[in-house]
């Protein structure tokens, strides 16, 4: 005797668990790489105040008698008076001071690079024209 009685089958539940579980899984790898990106973003924002800092620093330097603002420095390694390590970071300030354009004394150009301290970091590097005031 046929009943008419409504319900799910076996197979559409299967179904239906199989596109769930598919759904979900997509949505993990979202939040993974939101996280990641997230990270991204926090860092970048940090290493773009570092050197904002540093500009601002170096900007109030005489450039004739200071030697932080001395035309020098190496952005691959530690020069004397052209490196710092910012508290409470893990980055290395590193910066390369150049004659200004058009040999302007009263202009620097000057090049900062954030060196992260731990494994797998990005390194940042922002260049300005700074002038002596």
């Amino acid at each position: 005797m046929l009943t008419n009685e409504r319900g799910f089958t076996l197979v559409e539940t299967l179904i239906a668990s199989v596109i769930l579980t598919v759904a979900l899984v997509g949505l993990a790898q979202l939040m993974a790489v939101s996280a990641q990106m997230h990270q991204i973003g926090r860092t970048s924002s940090q290493a773009s105040r570092l050197a904002q800092d540093k500009f601002e620093e170096l900007m109030k330097m005489n450039f004739a008698t200071n030697p932080a603002i001395a035309v020098g420095g190496d952005l691959d390694a530690n020069a004397a008076n052209h490196f710092d390590v910012p508290a409470n970071t893990d980055y290395t300030r590193r910066w390369l001071v150049q004659a200004g354009p058009g040999g302007n004394a009263s202009l620097r150009t000057v090049t900062v690079r954030l060196v992260r301290d731990v494994p797998l970091g990005t390194d940042y590097q922002v260049t300005t024209v700074l002038r002596s005031w």
